[in-house]
């Protein structure tokens, strides 16, 4: 999940309000919803003098967490980062795999399982 965070910074202290896609996309409603809260949240901060910063989080695994979401060994992961299968950055010396990606991913292997369970039904 990408969370849009809004952290406020003021006096050694933080205080934040988290937006995440799914909310928004439960219901389309929502989106004004969350325009005017974050448009409230930001409003008070500065007529309190307060600097609100906003920082957009996108969440990336590591190869071994990936494996663990989705059910499959590292070695696979990493096999599947290297033929192109699954789209990966590097940081570093490390691999990382967006969320999205593994989104995408998960419905891939339900679309190649459910091919391979008709093909055994003989429909």
């Amino acid at each position: 999940m990408i969370c849009y965070l809004f952290n406020l910074y003021s006096g050694g202290m933080t205080t934040s309000l988290t937006v995440s896609p799914e909310m928004v996309r439960v219901n389309s409603a929502y989106d004004s919803d969350c325009a005017k809260a974050v448009w409230d949240f930001m409003r008070t901060q500065a007529t309190a003098g307060n600097t609100v910063q906003v920082v957009v989080a996108d969440r990336s695994f590591s190869p071994s967490e990936v494996a663990d979401l989705v059910g499959v060994s590292r070695p696979t992961v990493q096999r599947r980062i290297k033929d192109g299968t699954i789209k990966a950055t590097r940081r570093g010396s490390r691999w990382k795999v967006s969320e999205a990606e593994i989104e995408r991913y998960r419905l891939f292997l339900a679309d190649q399982m459910a091919v391979m369970v008709a093909d055994d039904l003989d429909f």
